[in-house]
């Protein structure tokens, strides 16, 4: 049309925008071989930083720099650039003359023309290979992975509509023999126990628009079994519906089946075989999420005295003797209760788990007298015949919310039995109420101990001679807002069981040193008190420096240190040094409760005490029987051959009173003189002049 030389439709990247690539060439009447060529220093660079170059005449001379140029020898050069409709320039039209040209508008805008049609042309051809190259890569990624890609519709057979190569290796089926269903549907692979649950999970994840994951087995070619993960999610229509599903899937069996093993390991118990605590818990765990109420019965049994078994014939013996019992209890379940759970928790206890026990406490006793019943006889392991002795609790699922709450009920019940002797014990009300007393008591003794509002009452101790107040014990109290006054008893007990009785002490102590130095400051005469001192404090090492630090600069004869003679003997040793170094800082010693426990003279030689404490038990039964009379009156003349004070607990008649001052005891204490008192009662009463 316009009779050029030359004409050139050249591509540029965006990776690459500094150089040109020739689509097509012509020139010389014919077309050239495609190349590129650098657009530095070129017409055409212009033309893609403008809308168009034109030069009538001299554009060699204007682009010396330009090979292509300079080998044309052309003279004039009319360029455009290609657009897109959007404005993105793809590449450049230009037309050269080998004479001086004089390109007129209509040359212009015919150029413009032909450049945008084969700027459409070249976007529809970038698209495709983008397409192209995309499906080629999505393909290959597909085939590479290691397990099936897969679309489908959602029909009641899955019907394939494409698949990737993996599909042979998890179903040993070829593709041709899925697609449309031409053999065999993919529906038909799912194994008939797994479907419901693939189904279920589809529906739920298309209700909440997700993809949907799901463990389940299929049924190969081959017949084998195999477990595959499948993930996929639903394809909506136009309309809104789900047409088709795609996904992924891959066989998962080793991992299954070594899952599986781990289960097994995790779940059972290795000595027995039979399961194990998280086990149980597992199980009842399910039996609570199937009904929110189930109706069970859980029995638990305990073997008394296994721990002596063991050491009395070797773990080995023990272990066997386990494996009997779990034989046992395992084959008389299956002959009255097939439905029971059987389950070894801890070393020497058993869970059964039964719904057909489960009407109330004959039920219970019912089933607890036939499993014990079981080892009425001796059983013999290893030449050995070890009669056993259980301790059975039992709780009802009605009276507990979760699996572990129903254990816990049976183990609170067990510790029950323990505690009280009982062969049976099970769950019920009463000590639910006593079990929630004790948590309650516990949980605000420790606060209280925390917050150091545990108080100290004094009761004095009385010469029975001069009826004068020769020292005062000091006697932990504790009164709460909610509890009322609780009796040491039960706290004691309780900071025992927490192992808190230490600091109990230390607490007690520093009041009674901060009580003592204060009188010290007002009063001429302050009697020496007597501070009790637990086993726990005095199996501690650094017991001795604690107590020293605490009682600061009070005189040493200020406080004297009580401890029960049962205490004294856990560990003679330790008591020993202990006592030897506060003996060293001038301390007195006194020995409570005497007569209760098994010491020895020689050992209350070594103790070097000062002070002996008849326990309240002899004070109260001497003056009824001849015999308890002549022990007190033995530990009387064994102390004063001693060197010993005798002080005699528990003192409430005056008959009492009078015969210890007639056997020749010094010191008294009790109701019948005063019963424990606050501090500013014992100030008002015994140290005011």
């Amino acid at each position: 049309m316009l009779s050029a030389d030359h004409v050139m439709v050249s591509e540029v990247f965006d990776h690459d925008p500094k150089r040109a690539h020739i689509i097509s060439f012509f020139s010389g009447g014919c077309h050239q071989t495609s190349g590129s060529y650098d657009l530095q220093g070129s017409p055409c660079e212009s033309v893609l930083n403008s809308d168009s170059c034109i030069f009538n005449e001299g554009v060699c001379q204007s682009f010396p720099d330009d090979e292509m140029l300079q080998t044309l020898g052309a003279e004039s050069y009319i360029g455009v650039p290609m657009l897109t409709v959007e404005g993105t320039k793809l590449g450049l039209l230009a037309i050269l003359n080998d004479a001086p040209m004089q390109y007129s508008t209509d040359v212009l805008a015919l150029l413009q023309v032909a450049a945008s049609q084969a700027a459409a042309e070249l976007a529809q051809m970038r698209f495709t290979n983008h397409l192209k190259e995309s499906q080629r890569q999505l393909l290959t990624l597909m085939d590479s992975l290691p397990g099936m890609a897969y679309r489908c519709k959602n029909d009641r057979c899955w019907t394939m509509e494409m698949m990737s190569r993996g599909v042979y290796e998890v179903t040993g089926y070829q593709s041709e023999q899925l697609l449309n269903n031409n053999e065999i549907a993919y529906a038909d692979l799912i194994h008939p126990q797994d479907r419901d649950e693939l189904d279920r999970a589809i529906r739920l994840a298309v209700a909440s628009d997700s993809y949907f994951q799901v463990n389940y087995r299929i049924i190969r070619a081959d017949g084998a079994v195999r477990w595959v993960w499948e993930q996929g999610k639903g394809v909506r229509s136009d309309n809104g519906d789900i047409t088709h599903f795609e996904g992924f899937l891959r066989d998962i069996t080793e991992q299954h089946l070594q899952q599986q093993r781990i289960a097994e390991i995790a779940f059972s118990d290795e000595l027995t075989g039979l399961p194990n605590r998280p086990a149980l818990l597992n199980f009842l765990q399910r039996e609570y999420e199937q009904t929110s109420a189930p109706d069970l019965l859980l029995v638990l049994l305990d073997i008394r005295g296994f721990r002596a078994i063991n050491q009395r014939f070797g773990l080995q013996t023990g272990d066997t003797l386990l494996r009997v019992i779990a034989r046992q209890l395992q084959a008389e379940l299956r002959k009255f209760d097939q439905s029971a759970f059987l389950a070894r928790i801890t070393g020497n206890e058993f869970v059964v788990v039964s719904a057909n026990y489960s009407a109330g406490i004959g039920d219970f006793l019912q089933l607890a007298d036939h499993l014990t019943q079981l080892f009425a006889d001796p059983i013999a392991v290893h030449d050995h015949q070890l009669l056993l002795n259980f301790k059975v609790s039992g709780a009802f699922s009605k009276t507990a919310q979760s699996g572990s709450e129903l254990l816990q009920q049976a183990s609170i019940a067990m510790y029950e039995a323990k505690q009280n002797e009982l062969s049976y014990c099970t769950f019920d009300t009463d000590l639910e109420q006593k079990v929630s007393l004790e948590r309650r008591q516990t949980e605000r003794f420790l606060r209280a101990l925390q917050n150091q509002e545990l108080t100290v009452h004094l009761q004095p101790q009385i010469d029975l001679n001069s009826k004068q107040c020769l020292g005062a014990e000091v006697l932990c109290r504790w009164f709460d807002d909610e509890l009322g006054t609780v009796p040491p008893d039960t706290f004691i007990a309780i900071a025992r069981k927490q192992g808190v009785l230490p600091e109990l002490g230390w607490q007690v102590l520093k009041k009674t040193c901060a009580l003592i130095e204060d009188w010290q400051t007002r009063y001429q005469q302050v009697p020496p008190v007597s501070v009790n001192v637990g086993a726990q404090q005095f199996a501690s090492a650094d017991m001795v420096d604690e107590f020293v630090r605490i009682c600061g600069d009070l005189p040493a004869s200020s406080i004297i240190l009580e401890i029960t003679e049962s205490d004294l003997m856990i560990d003679p040793r330790q008591a020993l040094a202990v006592t030897k170094r506060l003996r060293e800082y001038g301390f007195e010693l006194a020995i409570d409760d005497f007569g209760t426990g098994y010491s020895s003279l020689a050992y209350l030689q070594l103790f070097d005490v000062d002070i002996l404490k008849i326990d309240i038990s002899f004070v109260h039964a001497m003056t009824l029987d001849e015999q308890s009379k002549t022990l007190v009156n033995t530990i009387l003349v064994m102390a004063k051959t001693l060197g010993l004070t005798t002080i005699a607990e528990g003192i409430e008649t005056e008959e009492q009173a009078m015969l210890l001052q007639k056997l020749g005891c010094e010191q008294g204490q009790g109701f019948y003189f005063a019963r424990p008192m606050s501090p500013e009662e014992f100030e008002k009463q015994w140290l005011h002049p």
